[in-house]
């Protein structure tokens, strides 16, 4: 039986960023198993924005991290093709006084972590978005160092082909579980080949994670979460920039490189399973109140991602307690791919027992049984 020095279990975007981190804190012996392949399922359906507006000082932390890695993401990831991510900002519109009252907050807090996040007034915001309804509105809010990646799949593969560069073997199998003896690692037991011997496994398994998870003995609160995306004609011209959101209407919109609109409706009186016809006319109403232009544009497709979502919005990092050599990396409720390169560092540092550079501490497992959960209002 061939050992190796770790295991990942998922080849998403957050288990190819913890393999390549792994490959640079010096391990190389590292086997990444997943049975559909790499960015094989919610990765893949990823729209690829990465934004630095949160509520919590961890997810602010991780996520300013991540961007600065983004902006260098080609010299350190040396990409077959060039990984464009363009810094066109994140836009939260607020209508009401309430709501920017409590909003601010938030600024003040990414402000203080060194995130430019800023008030804008509507005139100022229809500077940068000419068609949006300035009189529907008070105020937004607006990060300019936000940004975007439209392929989230090419990301993940470049991730993966670093890690490869430096050893790193990927291989399609499903894991039937993972070997804990006497509380211990041991490895995995796959179905095509069969056991395989590893100090340490990281079950970064997405939508997989929970059921991963049981097999060495951990229940993980987790639940599913359906997110609708609805996809427009193509526009040749460039008219939504930044992505628009109002958390209070429960909108989002976003103009990928192609000239495609994504759009979502995310108010709670529409429930999954979505009626089509309801959610595209709900999404229309709410849209064009905020972005006139939607009325010309026409729905052609949709898809439904599901996110894997803990009770306080935020990710399960780290080990857990009584089960040694296991570490996780689960739970991104939506997240995961703009916090990945974070992530990715932070676990590669925990499996090698190096610090890792953002302090992930608070999103340990045991937040749970200790009723000290971290809760995130920013959720999207």
């Amino acid at each position: 039986m061939k050992m190796y020095d770790a295991v990942i279990v998922g080849a998403g975007i957050i288990g190819c960023s913890i393999a390549y981190f792994l490959t640079e804190k010096g391990f190389a012996n590292v086997l990444v198993i997943d049975k559909g392949g790499i960015a094989s399922d919610v990765t893949g359906l990823c729209p690829g924005g990465v934004r630095q507006q949160w509520g919590t000082e961890i997810n602010c932390l991780m996520s300013k991290a991540s961007t600065e890695f983004f902006n260098e993401i080609n010299d350190r990831l040396e990409p077959e093709h060039e990984i464009k991510f363009r810094s066109v900002g994140y836009m939260n519109t607020f209508h009401s006084e309430e709501a920017k009252a409590k909003y601010a907050e938030n600024v003040a807090l990414q402000n203080s972590l060194g995130i430019p996040t800023k008030f804008i007034s509507p005139q100022e915001a229809k500077e940068l978005i000419p068609g949006i309804n300035e009189s529907s509105f008070l105020t937004a809010a607006f990060c300019e160092t936000d940004g975007f990646v439209d392929d989230a799949y090419h990301v993940t593969q470049s991730f993966a082909d670093a890690a490869k560069r430096k050893g790193v073997e990927f291989v399609n199998d499903t894991v039937n579980r993972i070997v804990v003896e006497n509380g211990v690692v041991k490895g995995v037991d796959c179905e095509k080949r069969g056991l395989i011997g590893a100090d340490r496994v990281v079950n970064a398994a997405g939508l997989g994670s929970k059921k991963m998870a049981e097999t060495a003995g951990v229940a993980l609160p987790i639940e599913f979460e359906i997110r609708r995306i609805l996809y427009t004609n193509r526009v040749p011209k460039r008219i939504l920039e930044p992505l628009l959101i109002s958390f209070e209407k429960g909108f989002a919109a976003k103009q990928l490189t192609d000239g495609t609109l994504y759009l979502s409706y995310l108010g709670k009186d529409l429930k999954p399973p979505f009626n089509s016809f309801d959610y595209q006319v709900r999404a229309a109403e709410v849209g064009t109140e905020i972005f006139p232009p939607l009325e010309s544009l026409v729905f052609h497709t949709h898809v439904d991602g599901r996110y894997d979502s803990t009770s306080d919005h935020q990710a399960i990092l780290g080990d857990v307690d009584g089960v040694l050599g296991y570490y996780q990396a689960v739970g991104m409720s939506g997240h995961g791919f703009m916090m990945s390169p974070s992530i990715g560092e932070s676990l590669a540092a925990m499996v090698t027992g190096n610090i890792p550079q953002v302090d992930v501490s608070s999103l340990h497992f045991n937040r749970f049984q200790t009723n000290q959960l971290v809760f995130e209002p920013s959720v999207v």
